[in-house]
């Protein structure tokens, strides 16, 4: 899908739909460092401290989102439409693996980096589409979050080469 295409899409979204987006992108994120959290216990303690830090950021937007969901009036649309799949989770638990060297851990960090600049894009998009007000003020923290995050990732990846 180009970025024409896509920028398109999100136009379409009403505020209650673009909640519910970012709302289930945080919850698979989250779910996501949590893994990771485990994956790098056994070799990397100090990396997933991290991801815990990074899983409790993604819980702390969607409990601002379920508030600015409230505050339009849209709180039940968001937490009908903010859940992630049962059977998405399980294939997320099914991916799970222990890192186990240093070169293992570099190459899972590549792909937390590789998430976490997908994400940012994510938020960036629903930013430049948005019209809501509301919206548009807690997306610039999240954008932000999520800038400085990749930064983070950025630096620690640097460190383990």
């Amino acid at each position: 899908m180009s970025k024409a295409t896509a920028d398109i899409a999100f136009l379409t979204c009403l505020p209650g739909e673009q909640l519910a987006l970012i709302g289930a992108h945080e919850i698979e994120e989250m779910h996501r460092y949590r893994g990771f959290a485990l994956s790098f216990l056994p070799i990397k303690p100090c990396v997933s401290r991290l991801m815990v830090a990074l899983g409790v950021e993604c819980e702390n937007r969607v409990a601002s989102l379920r508030c600015t969901a409230e505050s339009m009036y849209l709180a039940e649309d968001f937490m009908a439409n903010s859940e992630i799949r049962a059977d998405h989770l399980a294939e997320l638990r099914r991916q799970h693996f222990f890192v186990v060297d240093d070169d293992m851990a570099w190459l899972t960090l590549v792909q937390v980096l590789a998430a976490a600049y997908n994400s940012w894009q994510f938020h960036e998009l629903i930013l430049n589409t948005c019209s809501t007000p509301e919206l548009r003020a807690l997306l610039n923290q999240f954008v932000q979050q999520k800038r400085n995050a990749c930064g983070i990732l950025e630096d620690l990846q640097d460190t383990l080469r």
